[in-house]
């Protein structure tokens, strides 16, 4: 895939936002991903130095953007089950840990991915796993119903759901690393936050993660079942086709689905309505938009917030790629020569940003979801030099 990465971004990849696939990176682990959580709608959604999000900002004033850049460490390092004992009300988003305290602000204003749980209340959480380990248990707890956003989480808030067991580690299309987790919601309507916790069984390590959601209206008996998420991590220009493909439990494509987008349609709101209209009216198979309680499938304008449904009893992924045309630039990083020296300017690289390494030459940072790591630790993503750097960056 990385080969196709110059001519073609792969804007999202299945049903996760996962940003490292075949990395020996061992210092960061991961996040919930579906539904999204808070830490990873923060570091993936906005830039970091600079963020738009009300929540977000508020967030990154009281615990500082280094928190937000290591989105995939909210952890305790002896926790060995001990959870309850460990975390203390209030503190649960951030795992207990300082260095997070920011993901436990009490607002009204996170934002939620909707949500609607298949036939029986069936669903299935996806971890995204930026370093695998051997698994003890998954917790999954659910805020009570009249839990109030505008007061702290607290234990007695929550309902444990679901347990499991070590899962087997996935890969996705495009490399990435996930485990996918079934479990049967409770009912519920309305705003509640999910809290996970991931024990290792190699190590008294866990890790934890909350996702603001919001129930579209109870259970979905229509037969759509949620596989992920569409992102637009940047404006398109016009001319730029975007194709939605679907494949089979063999990883065969199943339907392909395509548009070219005119003036009027490329900025981050307007194309993923785009693509979602052709989509729900060729489709046999998937919908994108937000699933209502009456059934219908209807795209939004809000920003990153079209979800992707599948037929129920189907194994089914996604991925959207988009194909620029000739001339139309990467996104956020220029060229022409007067490309910024490595590290300047990080915290604020994006898809197609262009940088000189520190050994003279020119590096672009990949598409979204991986360039989120561009950012990250220089001893691990420098271009040309860290000891991952090909995660973050490829040679124009």
């Amino acid at each position: 895939m990385r080969s196709s990465m110059i001519n073609v971004g792969v804007v999202l990849g299945l049903v996760v936002g996962s940003v490292l696939g075949g990395s020996s990176s061992v210092h960061a682990h991961g996040t919930m991903i579906v539904p999204e959580s808070r830490i990873h709608r923060c570091a993936f959604d906005g830039s970091i130095e600079n963020h738009q999000d009300p929540a977000c900002r508020a967030a990154i004033d009281v615990g500082g953007k280094q928190a937000i850049y290591d989105w995939n460490g909210v952890r305790q390092g002896a926790a060995a089950g001990r959870h309850t004992s460990l975390i203390p009300d209030g503190r649960l988003c951030g795992g207990g840990n300082a260095d997070f305290v920011g993901m436990d602000l009490v607002r009204t204003d996170w934002r939620t991915t909707p949500i609607a749980p298949g036939a029986g209340g069936a669903f299935e959480f996806v971890w995204h796993a930026t370093a695998p380990h051997a698994t003890q248990d998954w917790g999954l707890y659910l805020t009570r119903d009249g839990w109030n956003p505008g007061h702290a989480i607290a234990w007695s808030d929550l309902e444990l759901f679901c347990t499991s067991g070590g899962v087997p580690l996935s890969v996705d299309g495009q490399g990435r690393q996930v485990y996918r987790i079934p479990c049967v919601l409770p009912p519920r309507t309305g705003r509640h936050v999910v809290f996970a916790t991931w024990q290792r069984s190699d190590s008294p390590e866990a890790f934890y993660s909350c996702s603001d959601v919001q129930f579209t209206g109870g259970t979905n008996p229509t037969g759509w079942q949620q596989l992920g998420s569409v992102q637009a991590p940047e404006r398109l220009t016009v001319g730029t086709r975007v194709t939605f493909r679907l494949f089979d439990e063999s990883g065969a494509d199943l339907e392909r689905t395509e548009v070219t987008l005119a003036k009027a349609q490329v900025n981050r709101k307007k194309w993923p309505v785009v693509l979602a209209e052709k989509v729900n009216a060729t489709s046999s198979l998937a919908r994108i938009g937000v699933l209502r309680s009456s059934g219908q499938v209807v795209p939004t304008s809000e920003l990153n917030g079209n979800l992707v449904y599948g037929v129920e009893g189907r194994v089914l992924r996604f991925q959207i790629d988009v194909a620029k045309p000739s001339g139309g630039g990467g996104g956020g990083g220029g060229g022409g020569g007067g490309e910024p020296v490595y590290p300047s300017g990080i915290g604020s690289y994006g898809p197609g940003t262009r940088v000189r390494g520190t050994d003279g030459l020119l590096y672009e940072c990949r598409p979204f979801p991986s360039s989120g790591w561009c950012n990250q630790s220089p001893p691990h993503y420098a271009p040309g030099t860290g000891s991952d750097w090909a995660d973050a960056w490829f040679r124009p």
